[in-house]
């Protein structure tokens, strides 16, 4: 199984496995991040970082484009934050 964003495939670092399975998620939950997060961060340009929220934890992934795939390289979770809703507040007034 291929685990695609963008018709490139995601590949994970050893670190951000780790990670995923400390955070009790899988790839699966991180291409769901990706398509239906928001972005939460200016970053350079080949780097993404997108979040979701779930219950009271905000879960954010980070990858980098590679060029052919992008590589998973951070997967964190956090509680929500005053700024953080209001970043998910003006996402929803923006079409």
């Amino acid at each position: 199984m291929q685990f695609t964003y963008n018709n490139k495939p995601v590949m994970p670092t050893k670190t951000a496995m780790d990670e995923l399975s400390n955070n009790d998620l899988d790839l699966y939950d991180v291409i769901e991040i990706l398509e239906k997060g928001l972005p939460i961060r200016k970053r350079k340009q080949n780097i993404i970082e997108k979040a979701i929220k779930k219950g009271n934890k905000v879960i954010n992934v980070v990858v980098v484009n590679m060029g052919n795939y992008y590589k998973l390289i951070h997967v964190g979770k956090f509680t929500l934050t005053k700024k953080f809703k209001e970043l998910l507040r003006r996402q929803k007034k923006c079409p």
